[in-house]
C-alpha cells in the first residue's frame, strides 16, 4: 500500500527521487515518465514518490484520488506526496514550493515533464528546477523528460476530458492506455428494463466527481468482481418513458442474477448514437438488439 505524505506536513526521511507533475489522469504520457523514473529511483537506490493533487485542480476529474492511487503501485512508488490546490497552495512562490519540500522530505533527485508549471502564476518551470539542481548547495539532480505525442498532438488532462465530453472514447482510451470507466453501486430502478422492454439493467448515479461522457449509448465492457462482460450502456435522460434525469444504465451481456447494492465498473469503450425518443418499449427493444449486435462486432 502507497504512503501518503500530507505536502508540508508530514515528514519522509528516506533518500527519494520525487515526480513532480499533476498526475490528474495517469495517461500515456504520465506513464513514459513514470517509467522512467522507477528504472531512475532503483538505479540510483532512492525510494519513489510522485506529487500529485487530492481533488485535481478543480471541476471534474478523470480519475479520482483513490482511482490513480491504485494506478501508480505498478510503477513501484512508495508514496503520494498529497497536495490541496486551495488558496494558499496557489500563493505559493515556485522557491517556497521547492524550499517547503526540501523542508519535509529528504529529495536527492527530481523528475518531470518538460511543460510542468509551478509557483505562484506558473512562474516555475523545468529551467527553474534545471537551474535549483546546478546550484551544488542544493545536492539534487534533476531530468526532465519530454511531452508524449499521438497523432500530432501533445497528450494531456485537457485533450482527454474534450474527448470524454464529446463522445470520443476510442481516443480518449488510446491517450490514457485503458478504457475510460467509472465505478458505483448499483442502485434499484423501476425495472422497466426487465418488465417492459427486455433488456434488464443495472443503474447507477454517475459519480458526481468524474468527468461526464456525452449523453448517448456506449458499447461498454463491465466488472463484476473477476468477470468482466461486453454490454450497451446509456447516459442521459430516458425520453421514452418523459423522464428527463440522467441516469446510468448498462445491460450486462450474459450475466444472470441481481446485482442491487454491489459495486460495478463501466468501462466506455465506444460511443454508438445518441438518445432517442422511441414510439414504444417495442420500438426500443428492438433498437437496443440492434445497439447489441454492433457492440458485440465493435473490436
Amino acid at each position: 500500500m502507497l504512503e501518503i505524505i500530507k505536502y508540508n506536513e508530514d515528514e519522509y526521511a528516506f533518500p527519494c527521487l520525487l515526480v513532480l507533475g499533476c498526475f490528474d489522469s495517469i495517461h500515456i504520457g504520465h506513464a513514459e515518465l513514470l517509467k522512467k523514473a522507477k528504472l531512475q529511483a532503483k538505479i540510483n537506490g532512492l525510494d519513489l514518490g510522485v506529487m500529485m493533487f487530492t481533488g485535481g485542480k478543480g471541476g471534474r476529474q478523470v480519475y479520482t484520488f483513490e482511482e490513480r492511487q491504485k494506478l501508480l503501485e505498478q510503477y513501484n512508488v512508495k508514496f503520494i506526496l498529497a497536495i490541496d490546490y486551495n488558496e494558499e497552495f496557489k500563493k505559493t512562490s515556485a522557491s517556497e514550493f521547492l524550499e517547503n519540500l526540501e523542508n519535509k522530505l529528504n529529495v536527492k533527485a527530481y523528475m518531470s515533464g518538460r511543460d510542468f508549471r509551478f509557483g505562484t502564476d506558473a512562474k516555475g518551470k523545468s529551467s527553474t528546477l534545471k537551474a535549483y539542481a546546478e546550484d551544488e548547495e542544493n545536492g539534487v539532480w534533476y531530468m526532465p523528460v519530454k511531452d508524449v505525442v499521438y497523432v500530432g498532438e501533445k497528450v494531456s488532462t485537457t485533450l482527454i476530458k474534450n474527448c470524454i465530453e464529446n463522445g470520443n472514447l476510442v481516443k480518449a482510451g488510446a491517450l490514457l492506455g485503458r478504457n475510460y470507466s467509472v465505478t458505483g453501486f448499483v442502485i434499484e430502478g423501476a425495472n422497466r428494463g426487465k418488465k417492459v422492454v427486455g433488456f434488464p439493467t443495472v443503474n447507477m448515479k454517475y459519480p458526481v466527481d468524474k468527468v461526464e461522457v456525452k449523453k448517448g449509448v456506449y458499447k461498454v465492457r463491465c466488472l463484476v468482481g473477476e468477470e468482466e462482460f461486453i454490454g450497451i450502456a446509456n447516459y442521459g435522460p430516458r425520453p421514452t418513458f418523459n423522464e428527463q434525469s440522467s441516469v446510468l444504465e448498462a445491460y450486462i451481456d450474459g450475466f444472470l442474477g441481481t446485482l442491487y447494492g454491489r459495486s460495478v465498473t463501466i468501462e466506455f469503450v465506444e460511443f454508438i448514437r445518441d438518445i432517442e425518443k422511441f414510439d414504444s418499449p417495442e420500438a426500443l427493444n428492438a433498437r437496443l438488439k440492434l445497439d447489441l449486435q454492433m457492440a458485440k462486432l465493435k473490436v
